[in-house]
């Protein structure tokens, strides 16, 4: 009976590793409890009637392991996205000038209008377009579109 309660707890582990941050803790403790559970029935011999070997075991680890492997690459593909909202998602956008004098203005971005700054001196007319390299407090770094 020890091994399967290991074995459930290892089923419950893995559904925890999807839903939990842990960097794959939980994954991890899945199937040191799936061997373990699996080691304690295969000395037993059988289950409620039903005859327990390694191979049962070795498939039930390897279907975790492609479980874990597949959750890893989808967290990796998350980290690797660039912002898509709020002021870091901005950043190298395109702007529109509204209304410029010398290093100051403004500048329409996704339908906003926002006070910009550039550190060179330009002589930009309403309708040029230029590109946000970052943004201080609320006020765009422009400089001139690539």
């Amino acid at each position: 009976m020890t091994g399967l309660i290991l074995v459930l707890l290892a089923f419950g582990l893995i559904i925890v590793e999807t839903h939990v941050p842990s960097f794959g803790i939980f994954g991890i403790m899945a199937i040191i409890s799936l061997f373990a559970g699996g080691n304690i029935l295969v000395e037993q011999g059988e289950l409620f009637g039903i005859p327990m070997n390694w191979e049962i075991f070795l498939g039930i680890a390897a279907a975790m392991v492609v479980i874990l492997l597949v959750l890893i690459k989808v967290a990796a593909q998350a980290f690797k996205k660039t912002d898509t909202a709020g002021i870091e998602g901005m950043i190298d956008q395109d702007a529109v000038i509204e209304d410029w004098d010398n290093k100051q203005g403004r500048v329409t971005v996704q339908g906003e209008l926002w006070q910009a700054v550039s550190e060179r001196s330009h002589d930009f007319q309403k309708g040029d377009k230029v590109t946000i390299g970052s943004v201080h407090d609320l006020k765009l770094k422009i400089h001139i579109k690539d």
